[in-house]
């Protein structure tokens, strides 16, 4: 026998609130949260590594950045001696010594400050794995340095290589920047006059500041090359 109307309705509101399809209800509702959350979690660490990605980015790590990355990371206080290789740095010792004048070419210029990088001893820009910034490309072998009060300076290196193709002569990349806060530049760049590649074919084709770069070396008795370059910016 059936039960009647208002029996049948007491049935189904017992079905409706039995625990055990409480038990179900609320594992079902916890469950959605749950794969929400992980979703929304998932979302932000993305979105984490994105920024932290972003903020990383570095415009200086690249070979053809702006000039300015080439005094991004050189020490706060400079002294006039730049010392580029260490004392077990394969190659020949190499010591430049100069002055920089302003434009008359009498005045000494003080406060420039000089940035100078070059290849190994064969011919390549090797890296130590620690560079930053440019210097990923330039190598491990560049430095920095700030002219005193009587516009002198100083390089202390080993003679570099040139490349391997043997095509232009061997070299010293150098850049400038006055005191006078003006957009650093490139200036020629330091070549050896002993270099066969030097000839009269490579001077002719130069149109930087500084003068020719040529630089004249003499090997000392402990086997130092020796030269002076003195620059009018």
């Amino acid at each position: 026998m059936k039960p009647a109307g208002s029996e049948l309705h007491r049935h189904k509101v017992a079905d409706h609130f039995n625990p055990r399809h409480q038990w179900l209800l609320i594992s079902s509702i916890l469950i959605i949260m749950l794969i929400a959350s992980c979703e929304n979690s998932s979302t932000l660490k993305n979105s984490d590594a994105n920024l932290i990605s972003l903020n990383q980015f570095d415009p200086c790590d690249n070979p053809d950045a702006e000039i300015t990355c080439c005094f991004a990371n050189m020490a706060d206080t400079l002294s006039n001696v730049m010392n580029i290789a260490k004392p077990n740095e394969p190659g020949e010792p190499l010591l430049i010594r100069g002055i920089v004048f302003q434009t008359d070419g009498k005045t000494p210029y003080a406060d420039v400050i000089i940035y100078a990088y070059h290849t190994d001893h064969t011919g390549h820009y090797a890296k130590k794995g620690n560079e930053m910034g440019i210097q990923k490309w330039h190598g491990h072998l560049h430095g920095w340095c700030k002219t005193d009060r009587n516009g002198q300076y100083e390089i202390h290196s080993i003679r570099p290589s040139p490349y391997p193709d043997n095509t232009i002569p061997a070299h010293i990349h150098a850049a400038v920047r006055e005191p006078d806060g003006t957009e650093p530049y490139y200036i020629t760049d330091f070549v050896f006059k002993d270099d066969s590649l030097v000839d009269e074919n490579y001077i002719a084709s130069l149109m930087g500041a500084g003068g020719t770069g040529v630089v004249n070396l003499t090997k000392k008795a402990n086997e130092t090359w020796i030269g002076q370059r003195d620059i009018v910016l």
